[in-house]
C-alpha cells in the first residue's frame, strides 16, 4: 500500500491502528499494510464498520495486529473482537477474493 494511503488510514481510524508505529519486535503492524491499494476501500469500509460497532453498540475496541495479503486473500489479524466484529473480518476477507488486490477490479484468485 502507498504511504499515503497507509497514513490516511491510520489517521481516519487511529484506535484501530494504535500499533501502526510500533517495533516490529512489540506489534507486526510495524511493517505497514502489506497488500496493494486495490484492496484500501474494502479495508476502510471494514475499519469503519468496526470502529462503529465499538463506538455506537458498545462493542470492543479491535486493534489491529496485522494487515496483509495472503494467499491471495487479505488478512486482517486483531486483537479484542466480538464474534459480531470477527464475522466482519471474515466477510472482508472472503470479498478481497474476488477483487484485484493492485487496483481494485472485480477479479479472482488464480489458482
Amino acid at each position: 500500500m502507498t504511504p499515503e494511503n497507509d497514513a490516511l488510514l491510520c489517521v481516519m481510524y487511529p484506535k484501530i491502528f494504535v500499533c501502526r508505529n510500533d517495533p516490529v519486535t512489540q506489534s507486526t503492524m510495524g511493517w505497514g499494510f502489506s497488500c496493494g491499494d486495490g484492496w484500501f476501500p474494502l479495508i476502510d469500509v471494514l475499519c469503519a464498520r468496526l470502529q462503529h460497532e465499538t463506538d455506537q453498540l458498545g462493542g470492543p475496541q479491535v486493534v489491529a495486529s496485522q494487515v496483509k495479503e495472503k494467499y491471495g486473500g487479505l488478512r486482517f489479524y486483531v486483537q479484542g473482537a466480538s464474534a459480531a466484529q470477527h464475522a466482519m473480518i471474515d466477510m472482508a476477507e472472503a470479498l478481497s477474493e474476488r477483487l484485484c488486490e493492485i487496483c481494485g477490479a472485480p477479479g479472482q484468485v488464480e489458482g
